[in-house]
């Protein structure tokens, strides 16, 4: 679950409007400072369960004569479940009893313009995007994709079924790992436009910091544990256009770039739509 800080934020700033001409919020003083974690509490409400589960579990030992024995035992699981409730910023108006001019405050923070101020404030926007970069890549697209990154690197991490790095079990990996240095330029893979440009949360449903683009026709990529982004939602790219930069917010355990392709909603394994190209002797 993360926390929506543009909202804490603008709710915050908000509420600081309450006099006629305002505090200043630049530099928080301790009442300020205790107000600020104040909203962050009262728009995140956290609660906790637990429940116990048992299941069968197959035990396989061996006998002094070398014959293997099965025997099977209960095994009792107590479960601990944490929920966190985000409220919206309209939510947290109703409850703070904000008055027309709060409201109009926090209306204007919350605009879709001052996207980029929020991420650049929280650390996950840098300026810098838009140069177009040709991949010197062994792998080149079959279709409309060209390599997402400026060169090869190295694929550490295929789509589909793999033993989870944090777990150690089992899991589905529905994405192209590619492991780069920290800060290498991450290229759109074709024309299209960015759907989600995630700044402010550096969790981003396990993504970390990432972008989406539809490109049309059914098409999306998306790349995700940016260390930051270069563009905003609605913007129009162009193939090799730098849209971001290899990082390792998320659920990651080191920089790489997170590469997925979907088509008509569906993932796929992205390296079906590249080939590896032929060395010159």
């Amino acid at each position: 679950m993360s926390i929506h800080w543009e909202d804490i934020l603008a709710v915050f700033a908000a509420d600081m409007a309450a006099d006629e001409y305002g505090q200043q919020i630049v530099a928080l003083d301790d009442a300020q400072l205790e107000q600020l974690r104040t909203v962050l509490a009262d728009m995140h409400q956290v609660s906790h369960s637990t429940r116990t589960v048992e299941h069968e579990e197959e035990i396989i030992t061996t006998d002094e004569d070398g014959n293997e024995i099965t025997e099977w035992v209960t095994v009792s699981e107590t479960i601990l479940e944490i929920k966190v409730s985000h409220k919206t910023t309209a939510e947290m108006a109703v409850a703070y009893g904000f008055t027309p001019r709060q409201n109009e405050q926090l209306t204007l923070l919350s605009d879709p313009q001052y996207d980029t101020l929020w991420m650049t404030l929280l650390g996950g926007y840098v300026s810098g995007g838009g140069q177009i970069i040709t991949p010197d890549s062994d792998w080149a697209g079959t279709g409309i994709f060209a390599w997402p990154l400026p060169r090869s690197f190295t694929i550490t991490s295929n789509f589909g079924y793999r033993q989870d790095p944090f777990t150690g079990e089992l899991t589905y990996h529905n994405g192209t790992d590619i492991a780069a240095p920290q800060g290498t330029p991450i290229l759109a893979a074709a024309d299209g436009t960015v759907t989600i440009a995630n700044g402010t949360d550096p969790w981003g449903g396990s993504y970390g910091y990432h972008v989406k683009i539809d490109h049309g026709g059914g098409m999306e990529t998306l790349y995700a544990h940016c260390s930051a982004i270069a563009v905003t939602a609605g913007q129009q790219v162009r193939q090799g256009e730098v849209i971001g930069f290899v990082g390792t917010t998320g659920n990651s355990t080191g920089n790489h770039l997170h590469f997925e392709i979907l088509e008509n909603g569906q993932r796929k394994d992205a390296i079906t739509y590249y080939a590896m190209m032929k060395k010159e002797s």
